[in-house]
């Protein structure tokens, strides 16, 4: 399929991959507490009169939803689920700190792009989309809800603003107490925190969410051509290292990237986040539909 690319004058994604993209949904993959109807019948389970299926209690869940009858005869806990025509929320939240700034193309430019294909999609199925950017100071679109709305999201995208040097987990912490999102959440970073993927991950579990992450590296990060004495300067920290580029030096770093990878894909898996990884010089719908597909994100 043709590029979806963007270049610095043209759309963040054209005319015809935005046609393409109406055929996927994000999907909404467990029953989350509502206070809203809405226009669109959730595909996870809800609270309406049709009974969907069963699960095992956990704190918070409704009570009036307990099956006793169950817990008499299995003497165990289970909330009936019911299918629900229900207010289903996406909140898209791309971290622009100053390491997503690296890269050509720039990480910065590609999680742009994921954030507006995600809304693009939402909003092409009655979800309800917000964006926000974590940058130096925080930039928002409120939920909003129809293809109309789509230069709104993309208008805020595309605005130029001075990155975030703060931890990225003590921006989603600040984040998630104000705004108290409920539904979806898809987080687009590098995350590259000095605490680590869990602390970023931690700021955003909920009983009211569910998370997504789409994880994006520059090729540079994951596979360098460099050689020679360098000076290398931490673009968030401003720390510097001296390192000779050997080709021993950089197959020890290429093996140091693919653990952590891995890491942050094991962190994710066992938090019960969907993920899915991306390289900058991929093209967006090859990302959208290998790994988000893949993962559960979009069908």
């Amino acid at each position: 399929m043709s590029d979806d690319g963007a270049t610095a004058n043209a759309p963040l994604l054209s005319a015809e991959f935005l046609a393409r993209l109406a055929a996927l949904e994000v999907a909404v993959r467990k029953a989350l507490p509502s206070t809203m109807r809405g226009d669109r019948r959730a595909s996870r389970k809800g609270t309406s009169l049709e009974f969907a299926d069963y699960r095992a209690y956990a704190p918070g869940d409704d009570v009036r939803h307990l099956d006793w009858a169950s817990y008499a005869r299995l003497d165990q806990l289970v909330v009936k689920l019911y299918h629900d025509e229900e207010d289903v929320r996406l909140h898209l939240v791309v971290d622009d700190s100053a390491s997503m700034r690296f890269g050509a193309p720039s990480k910065a430019d590609f999680a742009r792009r994921v954030a507006a294909a995600l809304g693009w999609i939402g909003l092409s199925h009655q979800q309800r989309v917000g964006v926000t950017l974590l940058g130096a100071a925080e930039r928002s679109v409120p939920l909003v809800s129809g293809r109309p709305s789509f230069p709104r999201l993309l208008e805020r995208l595309a605005e130029e603003a001075p990155p975030s040097r703060r931890p990225l987990h003590e921006a989603c912490r600040a984040w998630i107490d104000r705004a108290r999102p409920r539904g979806s959440i898809v987080l687009i970073s590098d995350l590259l925190d000095p605490a680590g993927p869990l602390e970023v991950l931690r700021a955003f579990l909920r009983p009211t969410t569910e998370v997504t992450v789409c994880q994006v590296l520059a090729r540079e990060e994951v596979d360098p051509e460099l050689e020679g004495d360098l000076r290398l300067i931490d673009a968030e920290s401003g720390d510097v290292v001296e390192v000779n580029a050997t080709d021993e030096v950089l197959a020890a770093y290429r093996e140091r990237a693919g653990r952590f990878l891995a890491h942050c894909r094991e962190t994710a898996r066992r938090r019960g986040v969907a993920y899915g990884s991306a390289v900058t010089d991929e093209g967006l719908e090859e990302f959208l539909l290998r790994s988000l597909v893949g993962a559960g994100v979009l069908r």
